[in-house]
């Protein structure tokens, strides 16, 4: 049994309730948004305009970030994790199927920083007389972001895993980079059943442990084919992606296509769907060369 408790009502969401409850309990949750006693229910991104007009990551939801290659989705999910574990204190888990945890670890370094990760492996060069790293470090040494290297790894290994974590450790913010690489086990041989259950999973995961999650998903190439790139929901691998996601938020970057395009430097996080509020689009600066997005 499922219970959701509130200072108005006790819902019990796995047995019918009257309108009248409902509606009750919709608008008590609405007033305490208004008086700011909701924000506990919120993770902040530490990008401002986001997080002002969409509120952050919502805690107990799932929300997918998806983009074509090098448009910087892994940069601005370790941004996002950086600025809830370094600079807010919140517990986050880095779970990354693709890149190992030293390579993640020198992105870090190099988002905060502010050097390039080719110069981070220069024998030559002494970083403990550099007053920015040595900052950074002092950054990184309380931090409860924890980094972790899953290859060819299934949903329900992931699921697992992390509710064995949760027991031991802080969490409130779970980053899986990123569904091209999460081993869907075909259901029958159909792909399409193979996504619902890993999205149903994932989204379950985020109620049950309370925790936001932040999923990376690739887009496939029909954005190339258009004179406007900017991705739809048709894009997706699977639209069981769109119908699972609590909010999905696509990464767009005109100079990808253009590199002289007057554009060059910025960012668009277009959030196209949103069970929280209202959808729209954040610009946001662009330092890939450290890895990082930045406030505009």
């Amino acid at each position: 049994m499922s219970v959701t408790k509130t200072n108005s009502l006790e819902i019990d969401n796995s047995n019918p309730h009257l309108l009248k409850d409902a509606v009750q309990d919709f608008l008590f949750q609405r007033q305490q948004v208004a008086k700011g006693f909701d924000r506990p229910n919120w993770l902040q991104t530490g990008f401002r305009d986001f997080d002002q007009a969409f509120g952050g990551l919502r805690l107990g939801s799932l929300t997918t970030l998806a983009s074509r290659p090098s448009m910087g989705r892994s940069a601005l999910a370790l941004n996002i994790a950086a600025n809830a574990a370094v600079s807010q204190n919140i517990g986050v888990l880095y779970l990354s199927l693709e890149m190992s945890v030293q390579n993640l670890a020198a992105r870090l370094l190099s988002q905060l920083a502010q050097v390039e990760v080719r110069d981070l492996y220069e024998s030559h060069i002494d970083w403990s007389r550099d007053q920015g790293m040595s900052v950074a470090i002092q950054r990184i040494a309380s931090a409860p972001l924890s980094l972790l290297h899953c290859p060819y790894v299934d949903v329900e290994s992931i699921c697992d895993r992390v509710r064995q974590l949760k027991k031991a450790t802080p969490l409130t913010l779970l980053v899986i980079d990123d569904l091209a690489y999460v081993n869907l086990a075909s259901k029958d041989g159909h792909e399409i059943a193979s996504y619902e259950l890993a999205m149903q999973s994932l989204k379950q995961l985020a109620g049950e442990l309370k925790i936001a999650i932040l999923l990376l998903s690739p887009l496939n190439r029909d954005p190339e084919d258009r004179e406007n790139k900017r991705p739809i929901f048709s894009d997706l691998p699977s639209v069981a992606i769109a119908r699972h996601s609590d909010m999905l938020l696509f990464l767009y970057r005109d100079e990808v296509y253009d590199p002289e395009d007057e554009n060059r430097n910025k960012a668009e996080l277009i959030v196209a769907r949103n069970d929280f509020g209202p959808t729209g689009v954040i610009h946001l600066g662009v330092e890939l060369k450290y890895h990082r997005f930045l406030n505009l």
